[in-house]
Order: structure tokens, then sequence, then C-alpha cells
């Protein structure tokens, strides 16, 4: 009997028309990684007076699904996982064919919630994991120099069941192109829109993380699985790699943008960024190429440690958080590809 392999396993998401609602249509990801899996929860009996040095046994006390899935972006795949995170999606239609989606953070108290989805795990044709009421905890990206974007999320699940593979029928993957980074294109600039330098577009690596918060203790007697997955916070924030060619951006996170020789400044300077990146291929029956962009208008300045060693250039890692600032500002994602809906 041969054994399997990953290469014959698949990872597919499907979004719920309703909570509890198994997802009837999937899109299936060349995923890199596939980590999700049942988390049980199990416990040992407490130590018992008249018991022995032992514990007399063990239970399992509830369960759910958890995990990571590392996949290489694609423009159509990439607009469920940015639903996913955001919850919002605001879709026109600019020329036949062409879609453009723009994803954004909902506010608190707009009666909006993150979507729910299904998301199946094909063991290589021995059994199938089905994750029911899946959320994003966590999506990165990683735009490197030369390379390919890529993306890591981590995933949360109220119901984990096993089914047979053959029960998932036939699997649709996502062949859209993949983005590659020297199409990109960078701007930041101090918030408002002034220049810190010529230099500052010079970006060796992004490492985008967007972080849902998500609750993982909504269990209830008589209920082996979560009731609900409760948003609680987001955080996002934005490491850039530089080869330091000038002192600009120091001087923006050290000094408030003010000139050498000044006093350490207490105020955090703020910044603006959008990174574009563009696909090699044409949206199929259009002229218009598949694209993305991350919209940061406000970005506060943490840090930005530099090293020295011998016989190297000189490297440092500007970090970045989303905050809101005086305008309330957050982050959009527009992604253009030939999908209508997600």
């Amino acid at each position: 009997m041969s054994s399997k392999t990953s290469i014959a396993g698949a990872v597919g998401f499907g979004h719920q028309s309703a909570k509890d609602a198994v997802a009837t249509s999937f899109l299936y990801l060349p995923a890199t990684s596939v980590n999700v899996n049942p988390t049980q929860n199990a416990q040992t009996l407490p130590p018992e007076v008249g018991g022995d040095y032992f514990l007399r046994g063990s239970y399992k006390a509830s369960v759910m699904g958890s995990g990571n899935v590392a996949c290489v972006v694609r423009p159509t795949g990439l607009g469920h996982l940015l639903l996913m995170l955001c919850g919002v999606d605001t879709v026109t239609n600019p020329t036949s064919g062409v879609y453009q989606h723009t994803f954004t953070p909902f506010l608190a108290g707009s009666g909006n919630d993150l979507p729910w989805y299904t998301v199946n795990k094909d063991v290589s044709g021995l059994y199938a994991d089905q994750f029911l009421n899946t959320r994003v905890g966590s999506l990165s990206f990683d735009v490197s120099r030369a390379s390919i974007m890529t993306a890591q999320m981590s995933l949360l699940a109220t119901t984990p069941s096993t089914v047979t593979s053959a029960s998932l029928g036939t699997k649709t993957f996502d062949t859209s192109p993949q983005f590659q980074t020297c199409s990109a294109t960078v701007a930041l600039t101090q918030e408002g829109g002034s220049t810190i330098s010529s230099n500052a577009n010079k970006v060796e690596r992004f490492a985008l993380a967007f972080n849902n918060n998500l609750s993982n203790d909504e269990l209830s007697v008589g209920n082996y699985y979560l009731d609900d997955i409760t948003l609680l916070q987001r955080t996002v924030t934005v490491d850039m790699d530089f080869i330091v060619r000038d002192a600009a951006l120091y001087q923006a996170v050290y000094l408030n943008g003010g000139s050498i020789p000044s006093a350490w400044s207490p105020i955090l300077y703020r910044g603006t960024l959008a990174l574009t990146l563009t696909g090699t291929s044409n949206i199929p029956t259009s002229s218009t190429p598949y694209s993305c962009v991350f919209n940061f208008p406000g970005l506060d300045f943490l840090m930005m440690p530099t090293g020295l060693q011998g016989a190297e250039l000189v490297r440092a890692t500007l970090s970045t958080q989303v905050t809101l600032g005086t305008a309330g500002d957050r982050f959009n994602v527009v992604l253009t590809n030939g999908t209508a809906s997600y």
C-alpha cells in the first residue's frame, strides 16, 4: 500500500449564507501548508482522596477547529481572505467583466459582523475535515523584493466534523496569476502627503499583519462546541525593511521629522502608505490587469533600530501601527479581478 502525499490534499473556502449553514460553493486555494485541525480540550480527572499515585482517568471537555493556512496570494482567492478579515465588501463594475472590491473594516456598533465560512481540508483523499462557522483570527502578507506575495492566516471554527473526501465533489481551484513583487509600487509619505525622502519608497520587504482578536471561550453546559465567535478588537502592524540611504526615516521616527542635530521628540510621527500590486496578466475578456492596493491613511511610526555589521550594508526595520489618529483613519484594500461577488 503506497503512502499518501500532501500534494494530493486540498483546502477550500466557502462563504456561508448564515451561521450553522454549510456553504454550498467552495474555492480551493493552492496552499503551501495546511495546519488547521480539530482541537480537543482533553482534561484529566483531579487527584482524589483514596485514589492512586496515578490519576484515575481523562475526558474530552470540548472541541473546536483551529490552526493555520499558508498560500501564494492569487487575486481571485484573495477576495475570500479579505472578506473574512474585514467583513465589508463594496463592489463596483467599472467595465464589462471587471469588478473592483473595496474591503473595509466595519465600525463598532454598525450592526455588521464578520462573515461565517465553511473550510474543507481534504487529507489527500483519505478523509476530510470540515470546519463549520469559521472566522479568521489573523491574516499576514509577506511582500519581499524579487519574489511573489504570500499569505498566512489563523482560523477558528465552532464545529469540526469528519466527512469523506468523495463527498466534497469536484474541486474548483484558484488558477488566477500570482502577484510578482517586482511589479509593485510604493508610496510612503508623511500624513498629509509631504515627501519624507525619495528613498522612503525603496522598501526591501513589507510584513503586513492584520489581527482580529476573537473570543474562543463561548461554551455552555450541554454543548461540546463553541456557541459563537465574537470579534473583540482589531490591530494592524506594518513592518518595512530598508537599506539605510539617508537619515530621513530616522529623523521621522525619533525626531518627529526634525533636523539633525535635534533633541529627541516625544511626538509620534504619522505616515501614509499605499502599496499597489499589479498582476502580469489581464482579467479575462478585458484589457484591465489584476491589481490589489493596500491603503493605510494613518500609520504611527514606532521604532527603527539600526545595527551595524562588518562588510555589510546598513539595514533597518521601520515598525508602524495603524491607529485612528485625529482623523479616525483605518485601512482599506482595493482588489480588482473578474469575480462579481464573494
